[in-house]
């Protein structure tokens, strides 16, 4: 039987890559009643910290994962020792201002990586999940683009009996964060494997490309992905074994459904195992004798469609690596 590769694109906005960026969310501080003066801190009170000191002070207090009571206590210093009360906001108030934006921030970026998931559990409980995400796993770095990384295992220790669906749904998303940011590489070409004769090639081992991820799910994630893509409104589906291939090509990503038998083979390939290891792994574990004669049938078309969407990046040979 003649089995097709389902490929189904997703969107890379415009082809091109940014740092994540967008204009501070519409909130304010609790305001005083009356509109009365607040005290001001007494120039002796005033904490006497360097520039420095300053700067880190204010890094842990804004980007606590709880509140700015909370980080002023974990960095040492009181807020009002520190930060001069306004005419009509106290410190902790005007702190409130930027703690509340960075972790809108966050939460934005974990919406930017998950739309499907985002989609799935409805923009509150997302929102809910999210916070609780940012305490237990708070941002650790200037770059953004590695911090929703976590969200999978996350996922799949919530209490809820859609939270298997949930972890599939953030596994392929973030496969498809890892590849857009993954290092490009000049794709294994036709011309590169004419080089070796045919008797070598049961030594071969293929290079995987760094923009290529073989996933398996135990939900229909890839389905509910495009329902979802084509503004559609999905249901969370019932469980059913799923293979994925996830890959980069230029400035398109790519969705490839991966058969059982080609999900073993190309992952013992990913693996490292050389060609002829593989395929002897895949002949063993097809037991039914028809089956295994559709597999040998087919096994040229497989390998062809993947060197043809970029799934490797070069091959070594035994002592002649490339």
């Amino acid at each position: 039987m003649d089995r097709k590769p389902e490929l189904l694109p997703s969107r890379v906005n415009d082809g091109l890559v940014f740092e994540r960026a967008s204009a501070t969310p519409m909130w304010r501080p609790r305001r005083r009643e009356g509109g009365q003066a607040l005290r001001v801190t007494a120039p002796s009170q005033v904490a006497r910290l360097s520039f420095a000191d300053q700067q880190r002070w204010l890094q842990t207090v804004i980007t606590h994962p709880e509140s700015v009571e909370a980080g002023a206590a974990l960095a040492g210093e009181p807020t009002e020792r520190v930060i001069l009360a306004g005419a009509m906001t106290s410190a902790v108030e005007g702190l409130e201002v930027y703690h509340h934006a960075y972790r809108s921030r966050l939460i934005e970026c974990l919406v930017d990586d998950y739309p499907a998931l985002h989609h799935a559990l409805g923009a509150e409980a997302f929102a809910a999940l999210a916070a609780r995400y940012i305490v237990q796993h708070p941002s650790r770095s200037p770059n953004l683009n590695a911090f929703g990384r976590h969200m999978e295992t996350f996922c799949r220790a919530q209490e809820d009996p859609r939270a298997g669906f949930w972890a599939d749904l953030a596994r392929l998303e973030w496969a498809l964060v890892e590849i857009l940011h993954a290092e490009d590489a000049p794709a294994l070409a036709g011309e590169e494997l004419a080089r070796y004769p045919m008797e070598a090639w049961s030594d071969a081992r293929l290079l995987p490309s760094h923009t290529l991820r073989i996933c398996r799910f135990d939900y229909p994630v890839n389905a509910f992905f495009q329902a979802f893509k084509n503004d559609e409104t999905p249901q969370v589906p019932a469980p059913a074994p799923l293979a994925l291939a996830v890959y980069r090509q230029g400035f398109t990503l790519w969705r490839m459904v991966l058969t059982p038998a080609m999900a073993d083979l190309v992952e013992d390939l990913v693996g490292g195992a050389t060609l002829g290891a593989a395929v002897g792994a895949m002949e063993k574990r097809i037991r039914d004798p028809d089956a295994l004669s559709e597999a040998a049938r087919d096994v040229m078309a497989w390998f062809s469609s993947w060197v043809q969407g970029g799934f490797f990046r070069g091959v070594a040979i035994a002592d002649r690596p490339s």
